[in-house]
């Protein structure tokens, strides 16, 4: 008895060794690329760090402390407009994006008559680089040969204005250049609607629960798990947008994102400001925790309802 009880634990032991050396190697690039630049960002947004001081950046001392969080929200001209527009492409992401990569998932679900056809179609999109889709959109959106501007013409033939330099028409404009394309979020959802037994499906229709019925009261609450990691990953890549704002409007006319600015602080700044940047990146960091945090909270208050 004892000895099969030894050998039990030395094979728990065997287990967790193997485990552990399993996940070796992503703990090592966690540490070493992701946990040492969050710690070394958090550390550098009190210091002074800039082009006069490159390689030693000197702490800011206690009674300076959060000087440079003081000049981001109170005298930095463009971060307040950054912050809105990314909060604003955040909520778009999940307004938007989510409910249409379901809605096409659904759609797709239903194994119609050329189906395959139309799901590859959908994700084409989504394997071209965002910066490849940047150029396609200024193309689109060109005030002289844009098909955007011809069909206002159609309707407006004085109109000569660039939709993207356009107060209010320039982030609609630019929200499209991204939410419509949800190719990856739709393989997900569509997936784990496949991976619904089919039982359920033949018991729904023995209930008499059957067409919009049914996506509603069993294949959506069967996949609520998938739709908020679908969620916060539209929510993210909304509140990190980037190559939209670079390749469309190079943040002119109120169109500034968080991450632009912290390129243009870091890199298109002729002083280099590395700590007023990483002190945006605190920023940004807090922001997609509280987004992760809001839309975990949502949908935990929504499965306690039921």
């Amino acid at each position: 008895m004892a000895k099969k009880a030894m050998t039990l634990q030395n094979r728990k032991a065997q287990k967790q060794r193997f485990i552990f050396l399993f996940l070796l190697p992503t703990l090592v690039c966690f540490f070493l690329f992701y946990f040492y630049s969050v710690v070394t960002i958090f550390a550098t947004s009190f210091t002074k760090w800039d082009y006069t001081n490159l390689t030693s950046p000197e702490f800011l001392g206690f009674g300076n402390l959060f000087a440079n969080y003081k000049y981001i929200f109170s005298e930095y001209p463009f971060f307040l407009e950054a912050l809105k527009n990314s909060i604003t492409w955040a909520i778009i992401g999940v307004v938007i994006q989510v409910p249409l990569a379901l809605s096409v998932a659904i759609a797709l679900s239903k194994k119609l008559a050329g189906w395959k056809l139309s799901r590859n179609l959908y994700i084409i999109p989504s394997i071209i680089s965002s910066a490849a889709m940047g150029l396609i959109f200024l193309q689109i959106y060109n005030p002289n040969y844009g098909v955007v501007n011809q069909v206002i013409r159609f309707f407006n033939p004085e109109f000569s204005d660039a939709i993207l330099l356009t107060p209010g028409w320039n982030i609609i404009a630019m929200t499209c250049a991204y939410v419509f394309f949800a190719g990856t979020s739709t393989i997900m959802i569509l997936g784990q609607i496949f991976a619904i037994p089919q039982e359920i499906h033949e018991a729904a229709i023995l209930d008499n629960i059957t067409g919009w019925r049914r996506e509603w009261y069993i294949t959506i609450p069967m996949i609520k798990d998938t739709l908020k990691t679908v969620a916060i990953m539209a929510a993210t890549s909304g509140f990190l947008l980037y190559n939209e704002v670079f390749f469309l409007t190079n943040g002119a006319a109120g169109t500034k994102s968080i991450s632009f600015i912290i390129r243009e602080l870091a890199v298109s700044s002729s002083r280099t400001q590395y700590a007023r940047a990483n002190t945006i990146g605190v920023v940004q960091i807090l922001g997609g925790m509280l987004i992760i945090l809001s839309i975990n909270l949502i949908f935990k208050e929504s499965k306690r309802r039921k």
